[in-house]
């Protein structure tokens, strides 16, 4: 499949122009960016932006969303492992390999499935706020399904799209979430770059895949892992941060694996405390 990808330098770049492109630097370490549930890769762009100097940094529309919205019927699945797949095969043809994964929210569980696929091209893993257990991800999936069944595909103003978020979502970080990632229409009309469907055929498809499984097989075999939580998150909450922090601390085998909390954040951690994010990213990057 091919994906819609973007690369942060003022421009879109073809397949085949990025490898000849004088942006390209040579030496850089390279990351890659998964975005959330609803989201695109040009979430990333203000993250990208402090990035880029220092970083060849790639982020990509995943299936389903942004400018990825048309998917071939020879390839309907909406599993990480699909989400995996189509980040290896672009990240191949790219020719991006070595990276960073940087997955926020669902992106988590794509920037492991990618992983766990060719562990030899990641360098490493940022996992930005989502729990790790199959409970975790039982749970959210059900209030996601229940809110995504009554989201409108589109709103009358942006008035209305912000006030219907705001009243029906039950996480204030993720009504923001949508609110950032809304599209400005005809006449004022508002609406959102992914399609419903394959929001819920994504939600459903998380439901089996263990976060926790992948994060300790990877971090067994020595790969650098960060867990990032906001503080304030209602979506990976803090009992269940303590219990698998204090997992992966008892093992004595998982010494690569760091979690972390950033006071004043929620589930919008990268948006939220940008500057935070971005200066913790970076020392995470450069002590390896």
């Amino acid at each position: 499949m091919e994906l819609a990808w973007k690369r942060w330098n003022s421009r879109i770049l073809t397949t085949s122009n990025l490898k000849a492109s004088e942006d390209s630097t040579a030496d850089a370490q390279r990351v890659t960016f998964l975005h959330g549930l609803g989201g695109t890769g040009a979430l990333w762009r203000p993250i990208a932006a402090d990035l880029e100097n220092d970083f060849d940094v790639l982020a990509l529309d995943q299936r389903g969303h942004g400018k990825s919205l048309a998917i071939p019927a020879t390839e309907p699945g909406f599993t990480p492992a699909d989400f995996g797949h189509d980040v290896d095969q672009t990240l191949r043809a790219l020719e991006f390999y070595p990276t960073w994964l940087v997955g926020h929210s669902m992106g988590v569980r794509t920037a492991c499935a990618t992983a766990q696929l060719n562990p030899a091209g990641v360098r490493g893993l940022i996992l930005v706020d989502l729990g790790l257990s199959k409970d975790s991800a039982r749970i959210v999936s059900e209030n996601l399904l229940e809110f995504i069944d009554e989201l409108p595909a589109v709103f009358p103003t942006r008035r209305e799209a912000r006030a219907f978020l705001l009243a029906k979502c039950k996480d204030p970080s993720i009504a923001q979430y949508l609110i950032a990632v809304s599209q400005v229409g005809a006449e004022g009309s508002v609406s959102f770059p992914f399609d419903h469907e394959a929001l819920v055929k994504t939600i459903h498809a998380a439901r089996d895949f263990s976060a926790f499984d992948a994060v300790w097989g990877l971090g067994a075999s020595g790969m650098p892992i960060l867990l990032l939580r906001g503080a304030q998150s209602l979506v990976w909450e803090k009992a269940e941060y303590e219990r698998e922090k204090a997992q992966f601390g008892e093992s004595g085998a998982h010494a690569s694996v760091v979690f972390e909390e950033i006071e004043g954040a929620g589930h919008g951690l990268p948006f939220e405390k940008r500057r935070e994010f971005v200066e913790r990213v970076k020392r995470f990057l450069e002590a390896l």
